[in-house]
């Protein structure tokens, strides 16, 4: 990154960084969870779900940093719809419902693996 990345974009990277990294751990164990290979892993499955909200919430609030300093309207909003996404997950988990939470998961994977994307390929902006 050039020594002229905002500090806002830089945290904003990081986090939709780690939020893809947590995502795709979350969705092993899910799948291994729901495959019968090992029920056990739900738990920890959870733990990185709010984990993963917590961090989507980073990179929100970097987003806005970053858009006031001349940055993207729409990785902003993408950054939010994440947090919407990951908090509407919690939900469906803790209630238990099933079949919703696993399709709404795969489309959380997704849009985290988007969202890191886009971030890594924006311009710098202003320090």
């Amino acid at each position: 990154m050039a020594s002229t990345t905002s500090r806002a974009l830089v945290v904003l990277r990081l986090s939709a960084a780690l939020s893809a990294a947590l995502s795709l751990v979350q969705a092993v164990l899910a799948f291994l969870a729901l495959g019968k290979v090992a029920h056990g892993l739900i738990g920890p499955h959870g733990i990185l779900g709010d984990i993963n909200l917590l961090v989507t919430i980073i990179a929100a609030v970097a987003a806005v940093m970053w858009f006031r300093k001349g940055g993207s309207r729409g990785l902003m909003m993408h950054a939010f719809g994440m947090v919407v996404i990951f908090l509407v997950q919690i939900g469906l988990g803790e209630g238990k419902v099933k079949w919703p939470h696993v399709v709404i998961g795969v489309l959380a994977v997704l849009g985290s693996l988007a969202l890191a994307a886009l971030a890594t390929r924006k311009p710098g902006g202003t320090a």
